[in-house]
Parts: structure tokens; sequence; C-alpha cells
């Protein structure tokens, strides 16, 4: 077969917590910082593409290259780990104090990967703050000036000017990013070809970038590059309206939409609808695939 049954897949997504519970300290901020940064580059080529096309679309389209790159290589994306990890506690492979410091670390990788990223392009797409964003023409000046306006309109004009109900709706928007996006990576899993793999998680994570919903890691990117290109958005205002309602939506898409949802359905054996068998291998390459190593 060219694909994964779901129990297989459950199995091997479970050994992959579990793994991913001990990944060093040293790896896990090292596999954070690439996806990170890949997902900077990404967005930076979308909004490009966008502005050269006028169509939204093909931009949301090409997104998703980096998040099958991190399918690939075996990297980390905390947005994936908020599904993986708990699906191993649940299992009893790992802790809830492990998960923790795993998100953290991860959290934290991912980070540094987008501010490197975004202080590379602050620099690139001012010339070297040469550029006028004002009064400028040209692609480059036309994406800085799109990062700013998404930044003070996913901060301000979103959330922070609508109060708590802003914060509720930077979270909603945050569970449904994920949900799409563990979705795509859980897709990806299935097909055992890398063609298979990446046209399985393409669709999910174009849907979610064409939704305008919000996902963390792209999010650190966004608002760390805006207020270097001079929105005047505050990192407090970052923080509290945007980074940690859309963390804990990303935590809760992930964990219950994919990760409670596949694990409750698929991890008990079911005779009359699977085969009984268990595919020790398979589940090894699994959780190999799955970055932990």
């Amino acid at each position: 077969m060219d694909y994964v049954l779901p129990n297989e897949l459950v199995d091997g997504m479970i050994a992959a917590g579990g793994k991913k519970a001990h990944v060093s300290t040293k790896n896990l901020l090292l596999r954070g910082f690439y996806s990170g940064s890949v997902l900077g580059l990404a967005l930076c080529l979308a909004l490009t593409i966008m502005h050269q096309t006028g169509i939204p679309w093909i931009g949301s389209f090409i997104f998703p290259f980096g998040f099958a790159s991190i399918v690939l290589f075996g990297m980390e994306l905390v947005t994936g780990n908020f599904a993986l990890l708990p699906m191993a506690v649940w299992a009893g492979k790992t802790t809830w104090g492990k998960t923790l410091r795993n998100w953290v670390w991860v959290w934290i990788g991912n980070f540094l990967g987008t501010g490197l990223v975004g202080i590379l392009f602050a620099i690139s797409l001012t010339s070297g703050g040469t550029a006028d964003l004002a009064a400028g023409t040209g692609d480059w000046v036309a994406v800085a000036n799109k990062i700013i306006g998404l930044n003070k309109a996913n901060v301000i004009v979103k959330y922070q000017n609508l109060g708590v109900l802003g914060f509720f709706l930077a979270f909603l928007r945050g569970l449904i990013a994920n949900w799409l996006v563990c979705l795509g990576v859980t897709l990806a899993l299935v097909s055992k070809s890398v063609p298979g793999k990446i046209l399985a998680c393409w669709l999910p994570i174009t849907a979610f970038q064409a939704l305008g919903m919000e996902h963390i890691v792209v999010n650190m990117f966004l608002h760390t590059t805006g207020p270097l290109l001079g929105s005047g958005v505050s990192f407090a205002q970052i923080a509290f309206w945007n980074y940690l309602p859309v963390t804990l939506g990303n935590i809760v898409g992930g964990m219950v939409f994919i990760g409670m949802l596949f694990y409750s359905t698929h991890r008990t054996p079911m005779s009359n609808v699977l085969p009984p068998q268990h595919d020790d291998r398979l589940e090894r390459e699994l959780a190999a695939e799955l970055g932990a190593r």
C-alpha cells in the first residue's frame, strides 16, 4: 500500500510525540529555528506574489512550500507539537512536564528563526534603511508597507480595539488555523511517497492562509518585522493581543480537534473496520519521519 492506515498512523504519532519529549534542548532550538525561518521566507514570498499578480489566492497557494519542507526534513514546529505530545501523554509515553518543556523551547526556537528573517528582510526591503516607505515605489516598498499594514490590523484594529471580543476572536482564529495546519501535517503522514506528502498537506495550509486565520509562528515573523519597519506597534500590544490568544487557540485547535479526536477514535483497535495486526516497523518509520530522532 502507498498509504498508512489510520490506526497505524495514530500509533506512529504517539511514538513520535513520546520521542519528541526527550529531544535535547539544542536540537529543539535548532529545528525550531529552521521552521521559524523558513515560514518567514515563505510568507515574504507569498506577499510579494500577491503584490505582483494582484491575486491574493495565488500567494496563499504558494505559501505551503515552507510547511512541506518542515514535514519532509523532520523539523520542529510548535503548532504541530501541540497535537503530537498530548497524544503521547494520554498513551503514557511521556508527561505533561516534558510536554511543556518541548513546547517552550520549540516556541523560542521558532521565534528566533522568524526574528532573524524579520531583521534581514527589514534591512533588505528598506535598502538598509534608505528607502522612503511613505513615498517610495516598487515591489520591496509595497511588501514592506503590506507587512506594516498587517501588523497594525492584526494587533490593534482587529483585536485591541474590540477589547474582550477581540481577544476571543484572536483565540478563535488561532484555533481554526491550527486545526487546518495539523490536518495538513496528518494528511502528509498518511502518504508514503514524497509527492503524496506534499500534495496532501498543501490544501489545508493554503486554506488557513487564504481564510486569514492566525498561526503563531507565521505571526512571529509578521509582528517582528512590522515594528522594525516602523509600524509603531509595541511588543506589549503584540504579546497580549496576538501572541497570547493565538498561542492558546493553536493549542486547542491542535490538541483537541486533531490529537484528541484521532486518539479517541483510532487508538482502540476496531477489528471490524481495520486489520488487527500491528506494524512495529511502520510505527518506527512514522516516528522518525516526524523528526523524533
